[in-house]
């Protein structure tokens, strides 16, 4: 029998994106890992977890590297436990199915990060995990290296790498791919293989930027994290194993967007509509990027704000200004992200009279007997734009435009999910499908 765990998750470690708690090693050290459909690793920093505590931890000759555009970082592989239940007292997770919900694995992959420049990658956060299948997940082995640079012992960790070799991320991958490559199990992979969990889990959020209250208002220093994990705009919940049995948090019916490649979560974004304006074109994903990126846009619980290509991005600033000329006043500080850390006035903004702004994917691609089916997603002005934030009585706007050297595909980020309660069902068809239905509740119960 599998398990089904209902966990509570906060966003106030990962500056708006929403981390759990897992416990790692022999000391069962705690560590809050941000959720990440983008991205396929586990990985840590190295001194949260204290790797030199650790009795069950076994080295490899494997290395990881990833960069998630805003940041990467680069480490060993290491070999040890992954506890998530001691934390979830049945009593106090009643959706907990099993007679002994346990999802423990003795002899799991974890990457590790020595660097304290790299860590800052993950904020507040101790490391990520990464929720996205086994192609994102390479490593590479380095026993010819550890061999001809007679490094004893001949393994990744301790990591044997000097500070100027292995802060240059670029001469680093470059380095990494003279040597075998070979895809690590993702952590959620393991546990549907093992059959502790099926092949499934769903994602419950609120918020894409931490939310600020009164009470905050007047601080000077940094509000401690504690404190703002207390307040229920900042919480949510990840269901492992499980989705549409959790009937409290939703109302309705689903509805299903097929999960095109099993790299990333790959859907079909085919427009965007401000309001009852003329729907925006998503294009299909540049030639040259198929064979790395797939689709033209991906679901993204790791991504804060929703990013649109420029083209895209452009013509949705263009609508609303053309909806409404004040709200020109409003945008023109997010061009910058610095914006992000500032925000603008929220008596500014007026909220009431900004559109919501559709997304229209593709549910099921045309075959030869049937039409393409469309399903339309609803973002709206609470969630694209998010108020007490950074600060109280402050407001940011959480569309933003690609990065240089991106492609042409949307990251489709929190904004849009914090709409929905939405399960990632890896088991329909080939390469699943990700459901949304509309939330049901304002109190989260853990």
């Amino acid at each position: 029998m599998t398990t089904l765990l209902r966990i509570p998750i906060t966003n106030v470690f990962g500056q708006g994106d929403y981390s759990v708690t897992l416990h790692l090693g022999s000391e069962k050290s705690p560590v809050n890992l941000l959720l990440d459909t983008g991205s396929s690793t586990l990985v840590v920093k190295s001194t949260t977890y204290q790797a030199n505590l650790d009795k069950k931890l076994t080295p490899s000759t494997a290395v990881q590297e990833v960069n998630y555009g805003v940041g990467g970082w680069n480490g060993p592989v290491i070999f040890t436990s992954i506890n998530i239940h001691e934390h979830c007292h049945k009593s106090d997770h009643p959706q907990s199915i099993a007679k002994s919900p346990s999802m423990n694995l003795s002899n799991a992959p974890v990457a590790l990060v020595h660097s304290d420049k790299q860590s800052k990658t993950f904020g507040d956060a101790d490391g990520i995990l990464g929720l996205a299948y086994h192609h994102l997940n390479k490593s590479f082995d380095f026993s010819d290296y550890f061999t001809e640079h007679k490094i004893t012992p001949a393994l990744s960790y301790p990591w044997p790498f000097s500070h100027e070799v292995s802060e240059d991320l670029v001469s680093f991958k470059k380095l990494m791919w003279k040597y075998p490559e070979h895809d690590v199990t993702p952590y959620f992979t393991l546990l549907e293989e093992q059959q502790l969990s099926a092949n499934k889990f769903a994602f419950y959020s609120k918020r894409s930027a931490i939310h600020v209250n009164k009470s905050h208002s007047n601080k000077i220093h940094k509000i401690p994290s504690d404190e703002l994990a207390k307040d229920p705009l900042n919480k949510g919940l990840l269901i492992l194993g499980g989705g549409e049995e959790q009937t409290d948090l939703y109302q309705g019916e689903f509805q299903s967007i097929k999960v095109e490649h099993d790299v990333y979560y790959n859907v079909d974004l085919k427009s965007v509509q401000v309001g009852t304006s003329k729907p925006v074109i998503a294009e299909p994903l540049n030639q040259k990027h198929l064979k790395s990126y797939f689709t033209n846009a991906i679901i993204d619980t790791g991504a804060g704000g929703i990013v649109l290509t420029a083209e895209i991005y452009q013509q949705v600033i263009n609508d609303l200004i053309a909806y409404n000329a004040n709200f020109a006043q409003c945008l023109a500080p997010f061009k910058e992200m610095s914006a992000q850390l500032v925000g603008i006035d929220m008596d500014e903004l007026k909220l009431e009279q900004w559109p919501t702004i559709y997304f229209n994917f593709v549910s099921e691609p045309a075959t030869a007997n049937t039409e393409e089916k469309i399903v339309q997603l609803a973002c709206t002005p609470e969630t694209y734009w998010q108020i007490n934030t950074p600060n109280y009585d402050k407001a940011c706007f959480r569309l933003l435009s690609q990065l240089p050297q991106w492609p042409n595909q949307s990251i489709i980020g929190l904004p849009l999910l914090n709409n929905y309660y939405v399960v990632f069902d890896r088991s329909k068809d080939k390469t699943g499908v990700v459901k949304f239905a509309q939330q049901k509740v304002e109190h989260i119960s853990a």
